[in-house]
């Protein structure tokens, strides 16, 4: 025994230590980044990305691919502009906090003291101008889409609250193009000359517009969007040019470049100090801009539920126009943004001093750039702690179905027609014959179908009282499995015949389409969103008021949804 252990203590003695791994670089942790960059934009389908990663003293990198224009083959470049959506938001509310500093705004005065002529149904209860920064306001979102944001704002006057002023949190457009309206009043100056004066030129974002115009988008990528708009997006759905529009609205009409952008996010990494060294904020404001807003009640203002599904953690906090995060003992802040043929994602790590913003231009749904923001995030925080750098993520599985047995079963109709679904493992499939058809998730029990006589709408499974899946409808389509025990004919009154039909018109360039459908004796847009009677003849759809008028003959062709009208067009 004695003998063994001197040989395995002479063995322990001339075996080599293993040779310690050196601590990731920033170089490495930028390679990683843009290693990772072509996966993210492929992922997305984007025709082309531009990425800005900054620490608190200069940009780190700026990483372009593919085009600013997809048939001019024009490729993207650092100077090429993109639409950054509602991260105007952040710089309308950074505007409007400059003045507070200046002692000319009073965060917790009433609107109306800047905008007497602002009204709005809220219980009796002033909305207060912190409650518009946010989202605590109540004020319902998109009630109106106008090229007009101050005329959205006017016919705010004919809508209510969501919720008592300060109770609840709600995003809203309105709310923040309200900020924007407070603006222009207190400075003597239009939003977009207020915005120019306040954030981009001490800043130095030499490069950015508020607007959108000719002269300012000749030089931005072309925005792209789904070509066809009348139906859910496919799995790899054709896209056409964002039709060309003037925008003016400070919830979301900036136009800037990765190295502006990165400034930006500078100003917020430096605690709202300028690269000039220029303090544009009160330490007090800023802190309160970058910290969660409080309700009535003390709490933490954001949102109860997930609003990116890409990006759950988006949100569920907010400050002044700046979406709040505190990870693993690190504050952060963030955004996106989304507008007609371009989305963003930006995200700064006020801790550690660095941060990320990802601009493409594709069409806001259903996807943001936040894949490649929050890889870039964590390679970052990984290599400013010596900790080896994290693999990217798995492409997603567009196909995967959580418990997709449920689901499995024959549907038959009234009519006789019936559908088959299977299940293999976690996927779903129509199966027609030899043929079988992928169904891929697009929501709770929601699924887009690869077979092409189903184009028109989503698949909808529905629930018995114990929660076991026994009908699906398509459209206005209704199907029970055998195990369905209930009513299989539902009266409607007739009056409803009138309202069902196709209702579109465009907005900011892009057409919007709804389907009005009678299904199980309910009225529905697109056969999802219940429209509930009220004793005014009008419907509730959610928060939003739905009205029927301009009959022409017995059918309506006109469609209300609070203040935005829909057309009746007669195609499927």
């Amino acid at each position: 025994m004695r003998a063994v252990l001197v040989v395995l203590l002479a063995l322990a003695l001339i075996a080599p230590n293993p040779t310690p791994q050196p601590a990731p670089s920033i170089d490495d942790a930028l390679a990683a980044i843009r290693a990772y960059a072509p996966e993210a934009m492929a992922e997305q389908g984007t025709p082309g990305l531009s990425i800005a990663v900054t620490d608190r003293t200069h940009t780190l990198a700026i990483i372009t691919l593919g085009y600013a224009n997809v048939e001019a083959h024009t490729p993207v470049t650092p100077q090429t502009r993109f639409a950054i959506g509602s991260i105007t938001k952040s710089m309308t509310a950074l505007s409007l906090l400059e003045l507070r500093d200046e002692q000319r705004v009073d965060l917790d005065a009433s609107v109306q003291r800047y905008l007497p002529w602002f009204t709005t149904h809220s219980g009796g209860k002033p909305i207060l101008v912190h409650e518009l920064l946010s989202h605590t306001a109540g004020i319902p979102d998109d009630y109106s889409v106008t090229p007009s944001y101050l005329y959205g704002i006017y016919v705010l006057r004919t809508a209510h609250t969501l919720f008592p002023p300060g109770t609840a949190w709600s995003y809203s457009n309105d709310g923040f193009a309200t900020v924007g309206a407070i603006v222009a009043a207190v400075d003597h100056r239009d939003w977009a000359a207020a915005l120019q004066a306040r954030v981009f030129d001490p800043i130095g974002m030499s490069a950015s517009s508020a607007v959108f115009t000719p002269e300012t988008m000749a030089d931005a990528a072309t925005g792209y969007e789904y070509r066809d708009a009348d139906r859910p997006a496919s799995l790899h759905p054709a896209l056409v040019p964002s039709r060309p529009f003037d925008f003016v609205n400070p919830a979301g009409s900036v136009l800037s470049t990765p190295e502006d952008m990165a400034r930006y996010v500078r100003f917020y990494l430096k605690g709202g100090v300028t690269q000039s060294g220029r303090r544009l904020l009160a330490p007090a404001t800023f802190a309160a801009m970058t910290h969660a807003d409080r309700y009535n009640n003390g709490e933490p203002a954001g949102s109860p539920g997930i609003e990116l599904a890409e990006a759950p953690s988006y949100y569920k906090r907010y400050g002044f126009g700046l979406s709040i995060f505190d990870e693993e003992g690190d504050h952060l802040i963030g955004h996106t943004g989304g507008i007609s043929g371009y989305t963003a994602c930006m995200q700064a790590n006020l801790t550690r001093g660095f941060g990320v913003i990802a601009m493409a231009n594709l069409v806001e749904a259903p996807l943001h750039p936040c894949a490649i923001v929050l890889y870039a995030m964590r390679v970052l925080r990984a290599q400013q702690l010596g900790a080896p750098l994290p693999k990217p993520p798995a492409p997603p599985n567009a196909a995967y179905v959580a418990d997709a047995a449920e689901y499995a079963a024959t549907y038959a109709a009234r009519s006789g027609a019936s559908l088959s679904i299977a299940s293999a493992h976690d996927r779903l499939s129509i199966v027609d014959g030899g043929i079988t058809y992928a169904l891929y998730p697009r929501g709770p029990d929601m699924f887009w179908c690869s077979d092409p006589r189903f184009p028109l709408f989503l698949f909808h499974f529905l629930r018995d009282a114990h929660g076991r899946v026994d009908q699906l409808s398509y459209g206005a389509q209704w199907y029970a499995t055998a195990q369905y025990s209930g009513p299989r004919t539902w009266p409607h009154p007739r009056a409803w015949d009138a309202y069902a039909g196709r209702y579109e018109n465009t907005f900011w360039g892009s057409p919007q389409i709804t389907r009005v459908l009678i299904v199980k004796g309910r009225l529905t847009l697109d056969g999802l969103q219940p429209l509930v009677p009220l004793n005014d003849g009008s419907f509730a759809a959610g928060f939003d008021i739905v009205r029927f008028d301009a009959f022409a003959g017995e059918k309506a062709t006109r469609m209300r949804i609070d203040a935005i009208d829909f057309y009746r067009v007669d195609l499927p």
